[in-house]
């Protein structure tokens, strides 16, 4: 009835002077196919009865003269009680549905969007690798957490964020150790888990973060480099492997802060992967000229948020690469 209205407002604005007139019009003109005007003309709509009480029901039309614009939705619902009831929840099922395709619509444009940002990410082959299954868990803390991490990938759903309902909490991960360990295979292995499911991802090395930001820089590039932004905030899974490592400057450091905190803000799914420990990987992500200023302000910024947004996994052992 909505889509009825919003149709024969359209038709009368060609016709008329103004949006108020259109209204008005529109009410002058209404008419129901119980009119003694209509009823018995061949284009006249059947009146339908009622499951619940039995009275009639009658479609309601425009008057445009000389013809008559019946609402393509049928018979207007019955004003008893269950009748009433039952255009509510068909209502509220129309607008669920509608929800649910925008949402895929959003859904598969992000995913992409995620796809073209991925395929120069240089995770490659190796990346693709790296599943639960190749993952080989010897330690009782591999098993542990190679299950904490199947875990977090089957609940993954239930931890992003909906609108009206209360926040997770942590929906995040942090994953520490030393070298070798199997920290970047896991991250993975839960990115390619959800990606094989249709969830949209983004897993990339720090450096690989910051370069495609850098590449929209260039006069031909062809990209916007706050589009590459709002993908990196707003993505379902940002996976950032080996924080810290790479030569921190003003402009990494900044640049950090806007992702951490744009996400941080809409309370979306991060991990972490890194070889150091809290007070390292502040004094690794400080860029050079605020260290000899001791200014370590943005650095623990974004490790208290990381931390309020993650849950803390530490694998320590030696290295698998050096078996």
């Amino acid at each position: 009835m909505e889509q009825f209205n919003k149709n024969s407002m359209e038709l009368l604005q060609e016709v008329t002077k103004s949006p108020e007139d259109s209204e008005t019009h529109l009410t002058d003109m209404r008419i129901l196919s119980n009119a003694t005007s209509v009823v018995g003309l061949e284009t006249t709509p059947k009146p339908v009865i009622c499951e619940f009480c039995g009275e009639e029901r009658y479609t309601e039309g425009i008057n445009l003269g000389n013809r008559i614009l019946w609402c393509p939705c049928g018979a207007e619902p019955c004003t008893c009680v269950e009748g009433i009831a039952l255009h509510e929840r068909e209502i509220d099922e129309r607008k669920a549905k509608k929800q649910v395709e925008e949402q895929e619509r959003a859904n598969q444009l992000m995913r992409e969007k995620v796809r073209k940002l991925t395929c120069e990410s240089g995770m490659g082959e190796r990346f693709l690798q790296r599943t639960f299954n190749t993952f080989i868990a010897e330690t009782s803390l591999q098993k542990q957490v190679k299950a904490l991490a199947q875990d977090y990938t089957l609940n993954f759903d239930s931890m992003l964020p909906k609108r009206g309902q209360p926040l997770y909490g942590r929906n995040g991960l942090i994953i520490s150790g030393t070298k070798g360990t199997g920290k970047t295979h896991i991250a993975a292995a839960i990115a390619n888990q959800l990606l094989s499911s249709g969830t949209a991802v983004v897993c990339m090395t720090e450096r690989n973060l910051y370069d495609k930001i850098k590449r929209t820089y260039s006069y031909d590039c062809g990209e916007n480099e706050s589009d590459i932004r709002k993908i990196y905030e707003t993505v379902p899974l940002l996976i950032i492997d080996d924080l810290g490592k790479e030569k921190a400057s003003e402009w990494t450091l900044s640049t950090l802060y806007a992702i951490i905190d744009g996400r941080y803000e809409r309370a979306m799914p991060t991990i972490i992967t890194t070889n150091y420990d809290v007070s390292s990987l502040i004094d690794r992500i400080t860029a050079t000229s605020y260290r000899e200023t001791a200014d370590t302000t943005t650095a623990e910024a974004i490790i208290d948020r990381l931390f309020e947004m993650c849950e803390s996994i530490a694998i320590n052992g030696d290295s698998w690469r050096s078996r």
